[in-house]
């Protein structure tokens, strides 16, 4: 019989426990799943890029994250002895799971969000019962309406980045550089950028700025450019880069920082048919 696990604690490092249901719940959690999983499943797998705002119909796929050890625990034990979670343990609850005992070996996985609890001391929950309404005195909680994922064959598959990474660490996976690889990048190409100070650099780069040195810093593009290539392939994006004693200037603020970084990763360009120059932050190798 396949149990209904809550996946608690830190993202980075979670544990799981037992959801106990009776028979009747069990089935008809059972059910919810497995409906859950077939409308999850209508679309098209694609391995997961980190500059491609996947379309509608198109699943993400990606290898389980280094130190998400969550999936291979439920994978691989047994649940035999896991500790209950009790009344009160949904406050740690990041997401719900169920391994199917058919069918090939894999994992369900919702979200869980606080709005889920029933209980809560200011929410009031109403249960139709006898024909009339009654408050919901007991803990309880519902299920969401779709899966966040499908562990399955060493890969995660996903729909949203986002609501994934409210039950693990997705950090890896989106390829956002470290506060040392932003300082790599920045001892790497010195002889071609001039950073005024370093630890300001560092401070500075925002979230997609990070996802687009870690792209840039992964493809080696910039091995392939000099300065002067560099300032000649702006033509006609209409982003101004300064270059001083040889070097293009790094630009002191986060904006700036953002915006060189997403031309470098070839986030501007110019439309070969009106050749207007745009900003993209979703590009797919042809």
């Amino acid at each position: 019989m396949a149990l209904l696990l809550a996946v608690c604690g830190d993202k980075a490092a979670a544990s799981v426990k037992e959801v106990p249901l009776n028979a009747v719940a069990q089935e008809a959690v059972g059910e919810a799943f497995q409906k859950q999983e077939a409308e999850f499943r209508k679309g098209v797998e694609a391995p997961f890029d980190e500059n491609w705002m996947r379309d509608a119909d198109e699943i993400a796929t990606a290898a389980i994250p280094t130190g998400i050890e969550v999936f291979d625990e439920i994978l691989t034990g047994s649940q035999v002895d896991l500790e209950r979670i009790n009344e009160g343990g949904f406050e740690e609850v990041r997401g719900l799971a169920m391994k199917p005992d058919t069918g090939h070996e894999r994992v369900l996985v919702q979200v869980f969000a606080p709005g889920q609890s029933l209980t809560r001391p200011w929410l009031v929950s109403l249960l139709y019962e006898a024909g009339t309404y009654t408050r919901l005195e007991s803990p309880g909680f519902r299920l969401d309406e779709k899966l966040v994922c499908i562990v399955e064959d060493g890969l995660i598959k996903f729909r949203s980045l986002h609501n994934l990474g409210r039950v693990i660490d997705t950090s890896v996976i989106f390829g956002a550089a470290t506060d040392r690889e932003v300082r790599q990048f920045a001892a790497d190409y010195s002889s071609m950028f001039d950073f005024a100070d370093v630890n300001s650099f560092v401070d500075g780069t925002s979230r997609n700025a990070r996802k687009y040195i870690a792209s840039v810093a992964s493809s080696g593009v910039l091995r392939k450019h000099t300065v002067q290539s560099l300032q000649a392939a702006t033509a006609g994006t209409k982003l101004k880069i300064e270059v001083s004693n040889g070097k293009v200037v790094m630009p002191p603020t986060g904006g700036g920082i953002t915006e060189l970084m997403r031309f470098l990763n070839d986030g501007r360009y110019v439309g070969p048919v009106s050749g207007e120059a745009y900003i993209t932050n979703s590009r797919r190798r042809a």
